[in-house]
């Protein structure tokens, strides 16, 4: 079985001839791009040689530059769409802060009226005969007492008079603290307007800059072929490159095949499967190589490409538990599709938005299978319960499964030793490690 080195090597060949990058493949040559014609008919003199090779070198550094524009610009719209998203959530909160005080304000501005109120009706009570007349009739010592009434009765109304103060306050806060409340919460929309705005601008960067190292991908290979053709004794043709390439694609399937048959070992229908990230790519495009591994539209192996050939791409990487699940899947039943892995990474935000498990914590960390064994999977049909069953004890605890809603339905909800389920379309089998 060919090295890790060798492996990637031969897989990011192919890949860059046939551009299998979640995209329709670009033409074999575009107008823009040197032909084999050109590379081989500038060999005739050291002019047009050099002539060729500054053109060739001047494609490639343009297709770098464009790409590493395209990554800042991704990078410039994520961190505005990320200062957005403070902005709206420092907004909510303030909105939420000023309502809760408007109404701990309304709340002490009623109570300090009631208790007003009942002190006033004491006071009526006890002061709505007339005094006057009581103390000229009452001897001394009622006097006294009438008198020490009287008194009680003064304190009672500054007391009346402090709450019905307190109360006239708190009414006026809770009235202030209403309306910042609903001027805070009018400013809500135009926070998720530009928070949306911003998230959108995100996730178009996003796409344009996989746009561009795909473009980056599909022919940097075949110039870098061609510039060596030029400055080395080997005058390498088209139909030796595109051989090459064929071989490469061979290879990889060959090696993939043979991770299979290693993997079926002793009577395990899975095996052992590794936890190197690059390694499990390296297998799974060898798989798709081999035909056994396809992704649908937006086809999202192009992720699992550029980790198998080391590539960081931004907001592209995937969990290597759902590496292992497709690996794993793919072992199993001989042959898998995927729709959804890294939603971040295509910057699709349809559907449920920044909330898709295929976005969430920066994307990787869930994948949709459609298929095993070449029989769609629907969430409650056998080739869904059978990957069930041979997902559920690999993944971790606490890990998602969809499409319960679909298997309530059929009667046919298993129990599960790891995962959680919950309701999904019934046209794939969703999977996540959250």
């Amino acid at each position: 079985m060919p090295s890790r080195s060798a492996l990637t090597a031969l897989v990011t060949i192919a890949l860059a001839a046939t551009a299998v990058l979640g995209a329709p493949a670009a033409p074999a040559r575009a107008a823009d791009y040197p032909s084999w014609d050109d590379v081989l008919a500038a060999r005739s003199s050291e002019g047009a040689k050099q002539a060729e090779v500054d053109e060739i070198t001047a494609v490639i550094a343009d297709l770098q530059t464009r790409a590493e524009a395209a990554r800042q610009l991704m990078v410039q719209r994520s961190d505005e769409s990320a200062v957005a998203d403070r902005a709206l959530a420092a907004g909510q909160a303030r909105a939420d802060a000023l309502q809760s005080s408007a109404a701990d304000a309304a709340t002490r501005a009623a109570e300090s009226k009631q208790r007003a109120a009942v002190v006033a009706a004491q006071f009526v009570r006890s002061g709505g005969r007339d005094l006057t007349t009581l103390l000229l009739t009452s001897s001394g010592s009622q006097v006294d007492d009438l008198l020490g009434q009287l008194s009680s009765a003064g304190q009672l109304t500054q007391a009346v008079d402090g709450i019905y103060d307190r109360a006239e306050q708190d009414s006026n806060t809770s009235a202030a603290l209403s309306e910042q409340a609903e001027t805070a919460t009018a400013e809500l929309t135009t926070l998720a307007e530009a928070a949306q705005a911003a998230l959108e601008e995100a996730a178009a960067a996003q796409q344009a800059m996989v746009a561009a190292l795909q473009e980056q991908s599909a022919h940097e290979a075949e110039l870098q072929a061609q510039l060596a053709s030029l400055t080395s004794s080997v005058a390498t043709t088209e139909q030796q490159y595109q051989e090459g390439v064929a071989a490469a694609a061979a290879a990889a399937a060959a090696a993939a095949a043979a991770a299979a048959a290693a993997a079926h070992q002793g009577g395990a229908v899975v095996g052992p499967v590794s936890a190197d990230a690059q390694a499990l790519a390296e297998e799974l495009m060898g798989y798709v190589a081999n035909g056994q591994f396809h992704g649908s539209s937006p086809d999202h192996i192009f992720e699992i490409a550029w980790i198998a050939q080391g590539q960081s791409v931004e907001n592209c990487g995937i969990d290597v538990v759902i590496l292992q699940a497709m690996v794993a899947a793919v072992r199993a039943f001989g042959s898998a599709g995927v729709s959804d892995i890294s939603r971040r990474c295509t910057g699709q935000i349809e559907g449920a938005g920044t909330a898709s498990a295929h976005y969430r914590q920066g994307g990787g960390h869930a994948v949709d299978f459609t298929s095993v064994g070449g029989v769609p999977t629907t969430g409650a049909n056998d080739a869904s319960l059978n990957l069930i069953a041979v997902l559920d004890p690999m993944m971790p605890n606490g890990s998602r499964v969809g499409q319960s809603q679909c298997r309530y339905a059929a009667g046919n909800e298993p129990g599960f030793t790891n995962f959680i389920d919950f309701p999904d379309t019934c046209n794939h089998l969703h999977i996540d490690d959250f």
